[in-house]
């Protein structure tokens, strides 16, 4: 498929939409109950540079596919490296609250990430926030501190915490720069681009961590890159069948998915305080689209 040319028209099917999300979303829970594993055996910088370079092995096909290094080619190098580095900071900060904190806590953090794009979204895009979307987004907020507050002065799961939330930050950063690049940048340009920084800077982290990597953990990288990309294309696939607001509220089925993952393989399970937050978190997140759907339907 070649990235640069005209999508297919979108289709309303959606059980369909709702059955590519979901899968995309237990694919991509899969990858992170993997790094989990993976973040106690290796340092972060191997990590990212591995599976950054097995990322861009698996791309390689799709690139010769559309036409080789000239659908890779931009007139705004600078932009894909600032996305680059802005997901370098999060998947830094995210795999480092994976050693500190149960996996579902994290994901239920991570979940500030549309409200951080929406506040980003205004001095960025220049994007009207209305007040419905600004009182989701207070409430939205009341949840993260009601996941992150109990544990914010308490050592190393107060650390954790805070890492979730850079991390989210720092992913809605570079979520918003996908929307700045998108009139001009294909899917396939800014996955590479997006890797190939990753990579370097993982690279750039070996000098000052040891290159150790037990022969067992390259399957389970091997994986992880795999899954990554494989969960993208279900979502995407999910987005091209039915609309956002239909499938986007079964991306929250991935604190289910957490959790399941996070009791099974090392016995934790969320505090009462995890699962009222996120039902705030969700509940804003799940608003927000009901009234961008309403907007869109009554024409502005």
């Amino acid at each position: 498929m070649n990235p640069t040319s005209d999508a297919p028209a979108r289709a309303d099917h959606p059980l369909q939409g709702i059955a590519w999300m979901v899968a995309g979303v237990f694919l991509l829970s899969v990858m992170d109950a993997l790094s989990k594993h993976a973040v106690s055996q290796l340092s972060i910088p191997v990590l990212i540079a591995a599976r950054s370079a097995l990322v861009l092995i698996l791309l390689a096909p799709w690139v010769l596919r559309s036409g080789g290094w000239s659908a890779l080619r931009t007139r705004r190098p600078w932009a894909h490296g600032v996305r680059g580095l802005l997901a370098v900071c999060s998947m830094l900060a995210f795999f480092e609250s994976l050693r500190l904190l149960p996996l579902a806590t994290v994901i239920a953090i991570s979940f500030a990430a549309p409200l951080f794009m929406t506040l980003l979204s205004v001095p960025l895009l220049k994007e009207r926030v209305g007040v419905h979307r600004w009182g989701a987004l207070l409430a939205g907020f009341v949840g993260v501190s009601l996941i992150v507050g109990p544990q914010a002065m308490d050592g190393e799961l107060g650390q954790g915490a805070w890492l979730a939330l850079v991390a989210a930050f720092f992913y809605a950063a570079s979520m918003t720069c996908v929307r700045w690049l998108s009139p001009t940048e294909s899917d396939l340009s800014m996955l590479v681009w997006q890797n190939l920084t990753m990579g370097l800077a993982g690279a750039v982290g070996l000098f000052f961590v040891p290159l150790q990597v037990a022969p067992g953990m390259w399957p389970i990288i091997a994986l992880m890159a795999v899954l990554v990309l494989l969960g993208q294309r279900c979502t995407f696939r999910a987005l091209r069948l039915a609309p956002v607001g239909v499938v986007a509220p079964f991306h929250y089925s991935e604190l289910l998915f957490a959790a399941l993952f996070g009791w099974v393989f090392w016995q934790e399970w969320p505090g009462p305080h995890v699962w009222w937050g996120a039902f705030f978190v969700v509940g804003a997140g799940l608003y927000t689209l009901w009234r961008e759907r309403a907007r869109t339907l009554l024409g502005g």
